[in-house]
């Protein structure tokens, strides 16, 4: 199970800043350091938050690509 969760995280890690790249410089610059850190200050973190991490990033990711779309 843990394999699972780090390449969960590891694939919304990187749909995220996927995401991104279709922002102007500067937010782009802004929103990637801002997701390097939270997911940096929730590596460590229980099973819980972990989970609750994940599904709020999840949501995050699905209403960003909406509005790329």
């Amino acid at each position: 199970m843990p394999g699972r969760h780090v390449s969960r995280v590891r694939a919304l890690y990187r749909l995220i800043l996927q995401l991104h790249r279709v922002l102007p410089p500067d937010l782009k610059a802004l929103g990637d350091q801002y997701v390097k850190d939270e997911f940096r200050r929730h590596k460590a973190v229980g099973s819980d938050e972990a989970q609750r991490f994940l599904q709020e990033w999840e949501g995050i990711s699905t209403i960003v690509d909406a509005c790329v779309q």
